[in-house]
């Protein structure tokens, strides 16, 4: 039975085989560092309008950056692309954020975090591009898989803070994590090659300048807004990353609201990597014979349950808080690999690093605004974002719905 399970794992090749056993050099320091980031922001005297301001920021960065990922990740090629600005997006913020002192420090991490869309242009086209479509939902499973089992090492952080201070800890935790990361970059970069459609798109661009290809990009967003599939995919993904503002201020209101002492904060990732990893493992191939749009619908109805739960908490209740935490867990592992999926098969493959560039861009154009007012909603009361969730749970049920209805125009230019 569990060799069954995992068969399809250990037969993964190429650049996919790469990409997901290497994932956990990335992961396990992530989950280690990242429940307590906030936390670290505000032990430090960052305050929650300011920790907004950090997150607008970085979108504002990601958005110039997304521009520019099609652009590099075309002309240098995915793996050069990718060791370069995941170094640049990721070790250079964590060491940053290791010795930072107070908001200035953070301002600067910011604007080197907002990098990481070129990086991850490059990683996702390296992961898919020459890989089956009908095998892309499992193969992103994989990823959320091995992101789960990372979770499972969340643990050492609440050891390590029960016995020192948050402060200290988190120091020591994000240099490991500059480490194991740049490791992880290094490896994927030695053992992967370059898929054949970054192969053609680097002999496409030699000898034509980064200005004339960004200007090449009025043509890739008349491509965007004229096929409908990609048009609503788009949307999708502003609204859902909207919605992901919210729960940057998680560990702030269950800590600074409802009581909740700090070392508690690593178990929450743990349960809920236990959830998705079981879920993973034995609902997804019973799962696959269901249409995409019914899946993500069930999930959104896990995601607004759990956070009504949520809202409904009274404070130093601990066990209201694990079972949302069980809930949001099912919930993402319905929802966000197929939402992955949808926005790889609904854009042309042969300008996928482009449209994906631009998708992500206009996206974060559009939810940088919503960044800076999610601090200001927060630091006046920490239930509104999560509030404002619910009926952004609803808008996106639209969008599936409206998925269902218009699968069969899937790259089809709009007529007028």
């Amino acid at each position: 039975m569990i060799k069954q399970m995992f068969a399809p794992l250990f037969a993964l090749k190429g650049n996919a085989r790469y990409a997901v056993f290497t994932e956990p050099l990335w992961g396990i320091p992530f989950h280690l560092y990242f429940p307590f980031l906030t936390l670290f922001m505000f032990s430090l005297g960052v305050s929650d309008a300011n920790i907004g301001i950090l997150f607008a920021v970085g979108l504002i960065v990601q958005m110039v950056a997304s521009v520019l990922s099609g652009v590099l990740t075309d002309k240098f090629g995915r793996r050069k692309t990718n060791i370069i600005w995941d170094h640049l997006a990721w070790t250079v913020p964590c060491l940053i954020w290791a010795f930072a002192q107070d908001f200035r420090w953070f301002i600067v991490a910011a604007l080197f975090h907002g990098l990481w869309p070129i990086g991850s242009n490059a990683w996702e086209c390296l992961l898919v591009e020459d890989e089956k479509p009908d095998k892309i939902v499992r193969l992103f499973n994989w990823v959320y898989i091995m992101g789960s089992v990372s979770i499972f090492f969340a643990p050492i952080s609440i050891f390590f803070i029960r016995m020192f201070d948050l402060v200290p800890v988190m120091r020591v935790l994000l240099v490991f994590a500059a480490i194991s990361m740049s490791a992880k970059f290094i490896l994927h970069y030695i053992f992967a090659t370059e898929p054949e459609q970054g192969i053609i798109r680097m002999r496409e661009t030699v000898g034509v300048s980064i200005y004339k290809l960004l200007w090449q990009y009025t043509g890739v967003l008349k491509q965007i807004f004229t096929t409908p599939a990609t048009r609503r995919v788009l949307i999708l993904i502003i609204v859902v990353h909207i919605q992901h503002l919210a729960t940057n201020f998680f560990a702030l209101y269950i800590t600074q609201d409802l009581g909740i002492p700090e070392e508690y904060m690593a178990w929450f990732p743990v349960l809920r990597g236990i959830i998705m990893l079981t879920f993973f493992l034995v609902f997804q191939r019973i799962l696959d014979r269901y249409p995409i749009y019914m899946v993500m619908i069930v999930g959104l109805g896990f995601y607004m349950g759990g956070y009504i739960l949520l809202l409904l908490t009274p404070a130093g209740f601990l066990f209201p808080l694990l079972i949302f935490t069980a809930i949001d867990a099912c919930a993402t592992a319905l929802f966000m690999p197929r939402r992955d999926t949808l926005v790889i098969n609904n854009v042309d493959p042969a300008e996928r690093a482009r449209i994906r560039a631009m998708l992500m861009a206009i996206m974060l154009g559009v939810a940088s605004p919503f960044a800076a007012m999610t601090g200001q909603l927060s630091e006046i009361n920490r239930r509104i974002p999560l509030m404002a969730s619910l009926g952004l749970f609803v808008i996106i049920g639209f969008i599936v719905m409206m998925e269902r209805r218009k699968t069969d125009e899937t790259n089809k230019p709009a007529t007028a």
